[in-house]
């Protein structure tokens, strides 16, 4: 079984453990998906990279929680001896029938079983917000196999995404799960919705600012009404005090509470803040990106170049190519490195980076106002008129959607031009 365990934590990871590199590699994804760690040495002795050495019961359990089993018994008693179920089909049944004790079993059975519980999530939201059976979604939410804790981030992402998309068209504000804490953190903390924060996603945040359902819930939500008042030129205020510097929040999360305090601040000399953050946050060097998710955006729609200069100087990619990153937050440090080096004219390293750059891989949820963003880019490059006219013209009609103020005429035509 172990042969086997050790071909799907290579399918996970898409490619081959080879050497040393790999090794460091598959042990930064496990330290970023299960947040357990697990020395590369280990991983080398059980791919046969060096002495063989019988794997202790900690590292197989470890292993096996990465690709998705409670432990290694739970992987061997599994494993290849269930037939997969036509999960559709259950939940369309139970859905149909509105049998609410029918769907809540459903649930129960199928995450302890070693079915795909995410994309069983997934299409049974989809299904129950189809029906309007917000009550059941809600009941569903509470239960404690929804809890946040339960999934790995990855997962989290997956469906948060997939769920929000399925909310924009819908107005759920006096729904129950708007209030729900599982659902809050799975969804809306996860799908942040960069394209409505003057929309539905608005609404939510009043709303929950006032139901105050975890810490977390409302820095959180406080931290997203004053970027919102930033895209609408209102006074941003920073009431984080020294949280951006907490260890014991989300990565992501710090990201948004410096990016606060860096555009309410607007610092003379932003290096001693920058220093402080990564230096308090080191522990988690495989975590970088994200703790600077938010920087990323933060850097090109202010157009700070030293936050993008600082940026790009501690994340060294020829230097971390054996740390497991995402491909979009990776694609967001390229967006930002275009804009970077367009802006100091190093014309070499801007094509590289544009090369590199896909804006397919961005998540839904922050795909418009990275388009609004690309746009400025693209507008300055363009060397002929009837291309400028083009993309001017998509750039405010995108922002007419958005409605953001601080996204102007003069920033599309003005971001490039030297002052």
């Amino acid at each position: 079984m172990i042969a086997i365990l050790k071909k799907e934590i290579e399918t996970k990871l898409d490619q081959k453990i080879l050497n040393r590199g790999d090794c460091e590699l598959l042990s930064n994804a496990i330290l970023e998906t299960i947040d357990i760690k697990i020395s590369y040495n280990t991983i080398r002795r059980l791919f046969g990279l060096a002495p063989n050495v019988k794997a202790n019961k900690k590292t197989l359990n470890t292993l096996s929680k990465f690709i998705g089993y409670k432990h290694y018994i739970h992987f061997m008693q599994t494993y290849l001896q269930q037939k997969p179920k036509n999960l559709s089909v259950l939940v369309f049944r139970a859905v149909y029938h509105a049998d609410k004790a029918e769907i809540i079993k459903l649930v129960q059975n199928t995450k302890s079983s070693h079915e795909d519980f995410v994309s069983f999530i997934i299409i049974l939201s989809r299904e129950l917000l189809y029906n309007k059976e917000y009550s059941i979604l809600n009941q569903v939410f509470e239960l404690e196999e929804l809890a946040y804790e339960n999934f790995s981030y990855s997962e989290v992402l997956f469906i948060g995404n997939s769920i929000g998309l399925l909310l924009r068209k819908q107005n759920l504000r006096d729904q129950a799960f708007i209030n729900n804490t599982n659902f809050l953190r799975c969804v809306y903390l996860t799908f942040v919705d960069y394209s409505n924060l003057n929309g539905y996603y608005a609404d939510w945040t009043k709303i929950i600012n006032k139901s105050k359902k975890t810490k977390e819930l409302e820095i959180f939500t406080k931290a997203i009404q004053e970027f919102r008042n930033f895209l609408n030129i209102i006074t941003v205020k920073d009431s984080f005090k020294e949280l951006a510097f907490n260890t014991t929040l989300h990565p992501i999360l710090c990201s948004r509470l410096l990016s606060v305090k860096i555009i309410a601040n607007k610092y003379d000399n932003l290096e001693p803040i920058l220093d402080k953050y990564y230096q308090i946050h080191s522990k988690h060097k495989s975590k970088i990106f994200e703790y600077s998710f938010e920087l990323f955006i933060t850097a090109i729609t202010t157009k700070n170049m030293v936050l993008m200069r600082y940026i790009i100087d501690l994340i060294d990619l020829s230097k971390n190519q054996h740390l497991f990153f995402s491909e979009e937050r990776k694609n967001l440090f390229y967006f930002m490195a275009m804009f970077y080096y367009k802006l100091t004219k190093n014309i070499a390293k801007k094509n590289k980076y544009m090369k590199l750059f896909i804006l397919n891989t961005i998540r839904y949820s922050y795909k418009d106002y990275i388009k609004l963003l690309q746009d400025v880019f693209l507008y300055s490059e363009a060397r002929t008129e009837p291309l400028r006219k083009s993309i001017k013209n998509d750039y405010v009609q995108l922002n007419k959607k958005l409605k953001y103020p601080y996204f102007s005429e003069s920033y599309l035509m003005n971001y490039f031009i030297d002052k």
